[in-house]
């Protein structure tokens, strides 16, 4: 079938209702038969957490749901049903999977066999309750010449904001939504929604209340249930810009506790896990002829950061040969993928910013952790870009603020002050605001975010565009000839706030400049 806005639409306002009576959402729910009807089938099941289906791929998806098991509960046995039909009528995949009571009772179940491009809904029951009904969209087939709108979010601070951005990612049309990084935060400041006491989590139960937490959202949960997901890792969901050895204060058994929190990312997450290697995050998505999708990971392989991770300072240091940001793995795996993608557009979800962002006339980079403290390898990277790889963007999370701008090799254009200047352009980024987390509006007020932008466009030429107040996400729409970013702005201070967009910039096939529409 089509997938088209109305199917789309009309599927939110069914699942609304299946959030507050999943039993009924759709009618009477299709004949028990088989594994639907098996007899040890759990009694009593909750869902609390919703339904996801994850890293979807033109056959499939990884469908996720928790059942939670209580002190003297073992593991629950539930039926998973997927069909093409809302009413969830004449099923394609029925079978019985288990909740371990090891895994905190996380589901993951790989649906195959499925045809690519095509919608389907599914649902976990158990012998006498039922998860609300998710929906997702396969993967357009290889030979798809289709445009693709892929949604992105990142930096949702619980306690800073309330999740109206995921109620209206829900009722956007997107083959998929992409999660930059930052899901949950080990620790966030007081806000609208109160305090969040369980600080620095330090063992496996207190990481895993932190997810629990997050979905306790009804938005969130709305936005999982109608879109595939693709999740991201960045620093928050452990401890603020860490590396692969220690984090800016020191903590006694460091990498104990980050497999810990981990583990409890790949469990609560609709991912499936590479077999010889079971931290591994990074992969890519083809949509059809129209895009190539990689995800990457900023985080696991990283180096330290330079000049002890400072800020608003020129470090010699972060530029030095030898020093990683992806890891030699991983770096040889995009530089491969780039090279050899067969699709029109490629696409890097990027965690960390990828341009330059200097601060000062004597050339003052912001931040050390993002690629501004990895800048021999950012070089080598975008150098391949401009020599070897066409129509790049760059879509990132983790500053919380909002930027567009045109990519360089050195990461910097001709004209900015301290920096060594760029010689070809590599491509474009864009860089989507928090859903909720402080940015600097909310730390300098109006005029003071107004001023810092001025002063950022002032030191930067490879910025077009800037936005330090808004707060929101990004939808990426890409045709045959152009790719095109709407930033979506959301008050994250209203638990019903409205949408609007604010900013909408293209870049055509080969150009690797930004116009602003």
């Amino acid at each position: 079938m089509t997938v088209t806005r109305r199917t789309v639409l009309g599927t939110v306002g069914v699942l609304g209702a299946a959030v507050a009576a999943p039993s009924q959402a759709f009618g009477t729910p299709t004949l028990r038969t088989a594994a639907d009807a098996s007899p040890t089938l759990v009694v009593g099941a909750t869902f609390p957490e919703g339904v996801m289906a994850g890293v979807p791929r033109t056959d499939g998806a990884m469908l996720w749901t928790r059942v939670p098991r209580g002190l003297f509960d073992g593991d629950a046995e539930l039926a998973v049903v997927v069909s093409r039909h809302r009413d969830l009528s004449r099923p394609v995949i029925v079978e019985t999977v288990i909740a371990e009571k090891q895994w905190d009772g996380c589901v993951h179940f790989p649906a195959n066999g499925l045809a690519a491009g095509e919608e389907y809904f599914y649902q976990f029951r158990g012998k006498d309750k039922v998860s609300p009904i998710g929906r997702f969209q396969t993967l357009r087939p290889a030979d798809s010449n289709q445009p693709v709108r892929i949604g992105f979010f990142t930096c949702q601070g619980f306690t800073e904001g309330y999740y109206s951005v995921h109620k209206h990612l829900a009722e956007e049309e997107l083959d998929l939504v992409v999660c930059l990084g930052d899901y949950v935060y080990e620790a966030t400041v007081p806000g609208v929604r109160g305090i969040d006491l369980n600080l620095y989590p330090q063992v496996l139960p207190s990481m895993r209340a932190k997810y629990t937490l997050y979905r306790s959202d009804e938005n969130l949960k709305a936005m999982h249930a109608q879109h595939a997901f693709l999740p991201l890792w960045d620093d928050h969901e452990f401890r603020n810009n860490y590396t692969k050895n220690k984090w800016t204060l020191p903590e006694l058994f460091f990498q104990e506790k980050k497999s810990a929190a981990w583990h409890t990312w790949f469990e609560r997450m609709p991912v499936p896990r590479y077999a010889n290697d079971m931290t591994r995050t990074y992969r890519s998505l083809r949509l059809g002829k129209t895009v190539e999708l990689f995800a990457i990971d900023n985080r696991q392989y990283k180096d330290d950061q330079p000049c002890n991770d400072g800020g608003g300072l020129v470090c010699e240091a972060a530029d030095a040969t030898g020093r990683t940001m992806l890891g030699p793995d991983q770096k040889a795996w995009l530089e491969n993928g780039l090279r050899s993608s067969g699709a029109r557009w490629k696409v890097l979800a990027n965690p960390n910013m990828m341009m330059g962002m200097v601060t000062g006339a004597a050339g003052e980079r912001a931040f050390m952790d993002t690629w501004d403290g990895y800048g021999a390898e950012r070089t080598e990277l975008l150098s391949l870009a401009a020599d070897r790889v066409s129509d790049l963007v760059v879509v990132t999370g983790d500053d919380h603020d909002t930027f567009s701008g045109e990519l360089w090799n050195t990461g910097f254009a001709p004209g900015t002050p301290g920096n060594p200047a760029g010689t070809k352009r590599a491509g474009v980024e864009f860089v989507v605001p928090s859903v909720s987390s402080t940015n600097t509006g909310d730390t300098k007020g109006v005029a003071g975010a107004k001023a810092e932008e001025q002063k950022r466009l002032q030191y930067n030429p490879h910025l077009k565009q800037i936005d330090m107040r808004q707060h929101g996400y990004g939808v990426l729409e890409v045709t045959r000839d152009e790719a095109k970013l709407s930033y979506r702005a959301v008050d994250k201070l209203h638990p019903d706030a409205g949408v609007s967009t604010s900013y909408q910039l293209r870049t055509g096939r080969g150009s690797a400049r930004l116009d602003t529409i």
